[in-house]
């Protein structure tokens, strides 16, 4: 049998689609707590990767490629969504605003900088480079390719416990999709992710993804 073929196939590809975006964020839930909940995220990622790079199809150039040109849209829409977050927020949850970083600044602090290694970069190779890349063959319609890329990605962040979280990563995972379209760069939607995550969990809005 042949290992390639098989990989490359429809039906391979739709059951790895089902047991790495459905089933197994619900069993990371299930069987562990906290930071363990990151472990299985970085490893399918750095797994992920490495199949990317085998792969001659795969233009590597998404995860060096830095579009400058772009991040003027990227900052529009990071201050326009702050104001509304920090609104939000004192709004909804006038309990949590800046409730992180004043009671916990030390956990606060380590987040800040551990946030995009174990966090940032592991989502957007699995949800966006490795998806796109690999599932534009199974689904060819591009706007329901997108769509299922914003669902399962909410669904991931069920292991969260809460409707938030959920809701939030779906609203979010739009930008994400529509900031990897424009740009083909990993740098480009990591760093928007990232400071949407800091800014969450400066607020106060970051206890529903803890």
């Amino acid at each position: 049998m042949n290992l390639k073929i098989v990989y490359n196939s429809a039906a391979f590809m739709v059951v790895e689609f089902i047991v790495i975006y459905v089933f197994f964020p619900f069993l990371v839930n299930a069987f562990l707590d906290g930071w363990y909940k990151i472990i299985p995220l970085v490893l399918i990622a750095v797994f992920f990767l490495f199949l990317l790079l085998l792969d001659p199809k795969f233009d590597r150039r998404v995860l060096t490629r830095f579009k400058k040109d772009y991040l003027g849209k990227s900052i529009a829409r990071i201050l326009i969504i702050t104001v509304l977050l920090v609104w939000f927020t004192f709004w909804i949850f006038p309990e949590l605003f800046f409730l992180y970083p004043v009671e916990n600044f030390k956990s606060y602090a380590i987040t800040f900088f551990l946030y995009p290694l174990a966090s940032v970069f592991p989502q957007e190779i699995i949800y966006r480079v490795y998806y796109f890349h690999r599932y534009h063959k199974v689904v060819p319609e591009k706007y329901l390719l997108m769509l299922s890329n914003a669902i399962v990605f909410s669904l991931t962040h069920f292991i969260y416990d809460n409707w938030v979280a959920p809701i939030a990563t779906f609203l979010a995972g739009w930008i994400f999709i529509y900031n990897y379209y424009k740009t083909r760069s990993l740098l480009n939607v990591s760093l928007e992710h990232y400071f949407y995550g800091l800014i969450m969990f400066t607020i106060g809005f970051g206890y529903f993804f803890q």
